[in-house]
């Protein structure tokens, strides 16, 4: 960072460990490579900077280790008025018209420039503008962008997501991986880092098993959190169905891992058949984060994801299908070099478009933009009254 003329404050949920979840590493990554800008985040009490230069505000309060009351997260909205040295507010918030209210009142009542980012593609786009907080609304996928420009809404900036790109694994680090999560060192790895709520990917995957088993044979991973007593269940459900269908010992289930990295050091490729994104970020970072690592990916060829498979970065399977599923897979399975290909193009597509310093200097561009406008509002206002 350098320079440190304006300061940015973030509202959004709480920015630190532990680093689960897409919209506050999106607000992590933007925040850590600013170079222009001094960024503040919110924090609960205690928590530590996310980042070197990284203010924080412990504005969320004390840990309560569990859902934040609604009443609580309007309150501390309205508490930026009380923030100083703010140059720019920006929300990364999904949709929502109490909040995008609260804070727009509030920005207006300091004169303080706002911008909004989607976090989350809206379920609906009737009657969207009222839930757009800033005078942009920043999506994060093209797909997105026109849902919201068939309803009228104008000034829509698509500003992808971005993550943080890293030098390889090394090699001789691999066998210690193995070792770590249990995993077999003599056969290729098929790796679904998801969820087993929001989407039916996980069973989708599930079925493709045997699919895949009797043409190739592979290890499958599922890495997926248990955020919830129906996420244990399904993966209950799961686990009790690779064992009816005899391929449980080539399934290996985890839950908490210390370095997705490590994982997609060791995998051949990814599969990612979500059917829907409504209650996670439309563009996963894992999934990014994956291509990055140049591992092999397919996904379910529905919007947003279709992006990915257009810029030839990703193959597309129909989603809930895993006949269809299985067939790219065992293809990439039986060819290195298509595997290896299919990586890279991964890869150049990241660096291209969603490294995390670019997409930090675009809203960069977007802060110049907007304090430009307010210095131009001021001027015209005291060239009236003079």
């Amino acid at each position: 960072m350098s320079d440190y003329g304006h300061r940015v404050l973030y509202l959004s949920g709480p920015v630190e460990a532990p680093w689960t979840r897409s919209d506050k590493n999106l607000v992590r990554g933007v925040a850590s490579d600013l170079r222009r800008y001094r960024a503040r985040v919110l924090t609960h009490e205690g928590a530590v900077s996310p980042g070197p230069g990284i203010e924080t505000e412990s504005a969320w309060g004390p840990n309560l280790g569990k859902q934040t009351p609604l009443s609580r997260r309007v309150g501390l909205f309205a508490r930026l008025i009380e923030s100083p040295g703010i140059s720019v507010v920006h929300l990364f918030w999904p949709a929502d018209p109490v909040v995008a209210q609260l804070v727009r009142a509030a920005c207006r009542l300091r004169n303080v420039p706002l911008v909004h980012t989607l976090v989350r593609a809206p379920r609906t786009t009737v009657g969207i503008g009222t839930a757009i907080a800033g005078n942009n609304a920043v999506v994060l996928t093209a797909s997105t962008a026109e849902r919201l420009q068939s309803e009228g809404i104008r000034n829509v900036l698509h500003i992808p997501p971005g993550i943080t790109l890293h030098d390889p694994i090394p090699a001789g680090d691999k066998a210690a991986i193995y070792r770590k999560y249990r995993l077999p060192m003599d056969r290729p790895l098929v790796l679904y880092a998801g969820d087993y709520a929001h989407s039916n990917a996980a069973r989708t995957v599930a079925a493709t098993i045997p699919r895949v088993l009797r043409q190739v044979d592979a290890h499958f991973v599922l890495a997926c959190r248990i955020r919830s007593e129906e996420d244990s269940r399904e993966e209950r459900r799961i686990q009790e169905a690779c064992t009816a269908d005899g391929v449980a010992q080539h399934v290996t289930f985890l839950n908490e891992v210390s370095s997705l990295r490590e994982l997609f050091a060791v995998a051949s490729m990814q599969v990612f058949p979500a059917d829907s994104h409504h209650e996670k970020m439309e563009l996963p970072l894992v999934l990014l984060e994956g291509m990055a690592e140049r591992v092999a990916t397919v996904v379910a060829s529905k919007a947003p994801l279709t992006e990915l498979v257009q810029s030839g970065a990703a193959l597309g399977v129909p989603p809930m299908d895993p006949v269809s599923l299985a067939v790219p897979v065992v293809e990439l399975l039986r060819s290195e070099e298509r595997r290896l290909a299919l990586g890279e193009a991964g890869r150049r597509l990241v660096e291209q478009r969603y490294d995390i310093r670019r997409v930090a200097a675009q809203y960069e561009e977007v802060y110049d933009e907007v304090l430009a406008k307010q210095r131009a509002r001021q001027s015209s206002v005291w060239g009236r009254i003079g």
